[in-house]
């Protein structure tokens, strides 16, 4: 049986995040302790501020890439331990529970959650001196601020002055938005410059489709 946790450290950030969401939503539905909670809870908190610092390629150190290594191990030897405590045979967990949170199913058959296919399109509004508002829906609903099928959220991704990019090498993961719209505040050092966008939406399972157009804006000092 494949292993139900996402191999890459951005795929394992959005995976992590809608597993924690769910299980909180459930909490008491599925009879899991507060106490046995707060412990993911509290590896999420350290998790999270080492893969934010990491992923900063531009300015992160060899010591903040340890410091995220070490808190993701942490982070998953306490996960693997609750999805076996409380997920994998609770019977008040369906199935398609454990297919939404991404967990492997044991007996059945069920309906994989989609690899996204669309792209997301938005705008942004920059008439905040110092901040983008990033607005974003699907090309296929583009009237609607739904996110498709199976879409834990839309990942932005930006480089900050030069030339437009051409690469994904250039980009900079900002963050995964599960919802729109979503706002970024920058230094004063960076006014009167560019910032190029990319989009894409990733599912509950940490899954990507395919990029977006490069959206764009200027810093207003």
């Amino acid at each position: 049986m494949a292993d139900y946790i996402p191999t890459s450290d951005v795929n394992f950030n959005v995976w992590q995040t809608s597993l924690l969401q769910i299980i909180e939503e459930y909490l008491v539905n599925w009879g899991i302790l507060q106490s046995d909670f707060d412990v993911l809870k509290a590896y999420q908190a350290i998790w999270s501020p080492t893969f934010e610092k990491a992923s900063n390629k531009q300015n992160r150190t060899s010591a903040d890439v340890q410091a995220k290594n070490d808190s993701r191990d942490e982070y998953e030897t306490g996960i693997r331990s609750f999805v076996a405590q409380w997920l994998t045979n609770n019977n008040k967990v369906a199935d398609s529970d454990r297919e939404r949170m991404g967990l492997n199913v044991r007996t059945g058959s069920h309906t994989p959650v989609a690899v996204p296919t669309t792209i997301p399109t938005g705008n942004i509004d920059f008439s905040i001196r110092l901040q983008h508002t990033i607005h974003f829906s699907d090309e296929a609903t583009s009237r609607s601020k739904a996110k498709p099928e199976g879409v834990h959220g839309c990942e932005i991704w930006h480089k900050i002055g030069g030339d437009a990019p051409k690469s994904n090498s250039e980009m900079i993961y900002l963050t995964t938005s599960t919802r729109t719209p979503y706002t970024t505040t920058f230094d004063g050092t960076d006014a009167g410059k560019t910032v190029y966008y990319w989009l894409r939406w990733v599912n509950t399972r940490g899954k990507q489709g395919p990029w977006s157009t490069t959206l764009s804006a200027m810093i207003v000092g």
